[in-house]
């Protein structure tokens, strides 16, 4: 079934992701990256999770052999780039169908306006550790490509659904992916660990 929806699809997951999403802005493993106060640990811990993240996406968009103009390999390449080639381990994201990993897509490629917020900062107080990811930026151009296929793809309601469910799920495995982390403490120290957090005064 098809029918013009109302408010347009990115403004509808806006809306329906909102309270998980605006939960891991407060989260206190992700949080760190744009605190006054951080150390290598906690930088880690972080880009950790992103890590599990974007590679249980990509996994599955692999899997189901689709949306290649949307591949995250250069972000999977920045994260083990800055994480000296340790890939965590992580579950897997469950995404069944094209339309809910365009919705986990339009998540992940949509976090790169979130690295603008932190990559001052780490950048900043972390001068000598590797900063790939944080420097990502998506190109303009595929962006906009990739909201004008979610616009479109939504306007269908069943695939509307699904589109939902897949941001619905990536959002919820990046909160599940901090947790399991619990503490940036429970991170094994790395090779540019400091003993001292590194305070803006």
């Amino acid at each position: 079934m098809t029918a013009q929806h109302p408010v347009g699809v990115r403004q509808h997951l806006a809306r329906v992701t909102y309270d998980i999403h605006e939960a891991l802005h407060h989260d206190p493993v992700l949080s760190v990256l744009n605190g006054p106060a951080l150390t290598s640990r906690a930088y880690h811990a972080a880009l950790t999770v992103f890590c599990m993240f974007y590679h249980s996406v990509e996994r599955e968009r692999l899997r189901l052999g689709a949306r290649d103009v949307y591949a995250l390999h250069d972000e999977c390449t920045a994260l083990l780039r800055d994480l000296d080639g340790r890939t965590p381990d992580a579950p897997d994201l469950s995404l069944p169908n094209d339309m809910q990993l365009l919705g986990a897509l339009y998540v992940a490629h949509g976090a790169s306006f979130g690295r603008g917020t932190f990559r001052a900062n780490v950048t900043r107080l972390l001068p000598d550790h590797s900063h790939a990811f944080a420097s990502l930026r998506t190109e303009a151009r595929r962006w906009k490509m990739l909201v004008a296929v979610l616009e479109d793809a939504g306007q269908d309601a069943a695939a509307l659904r699904h589109i939902q469910t897949g941001a619905t799920r990536a959002f919820a495995y990046v909160d599940r992916a901090a947790r399991s982390l619990d503490t940036p403490a429970t991170v094994a120290p790395h090779a540019h660990d400091r003993s001292e957090s590194v305070v803006v005064t």
